[in-house]
């Protein structure tokens, strides 16, 4: 049996579905008010009207997405101590390497992969909660 899985996500694939999650999920008429498979339904089709040639299924993405927020959450936290704990006369790319040590210490990841989307999902409510490891 040939599996029907397709290889690793690109940094054009994963941009396009957090623009497409962010705009379905910050909707205003529709909102929070939908089913998950209603959700996802229109997240996906956000996403083939951007790359019409994809062949990443539903479940994929809600997949690669759920990736996405945890590792992002963890990224947000990691950001926050480092900016509520920055020394005197640092700058952001300080801040910003405090944070990388703080997700790597804690997360065991071998570093921090998903910068490409944390521009576009960094605004959202969603990953302002802080988390604790």
């Amino acid at each position: 049996m040939t599996s029907k899985r397709k290889g690793n996500w690109t940094v054009e694939e994963d941009k396009n579905l957090c623009s497409s999650w962010v705009m379905i999920s910050e909707d205003g008429p529709v909102g929070v008010n939908q089913r998950d498979t209603r959700f996802w339904d229109r997240v996906a089709a956000q996403f083939r009207s951007n790359d019409r040639n994809t062949s990443r299924t539903i479940k994929s993405m809600a997949n690669r997405m759920g990736t996405i927020t945890k590792y992002g959450k963890c990224w947000n936290s990691a950001i926050q101590r480092a900016e509520r704990n920055q020394p005197s006369g640092t700058n952001q790319m300080d801040v910003e390497h405090m944070a990388e040590q703080l997700y790597l210490s804690e997360t065991g990841e071998k570093g921090w992969n998903f910068g490409h989307c944390w521009w576009i999902l960094k605004r959202c409510q969603k990953f302002h909660t802080v988390i604790i490891m």
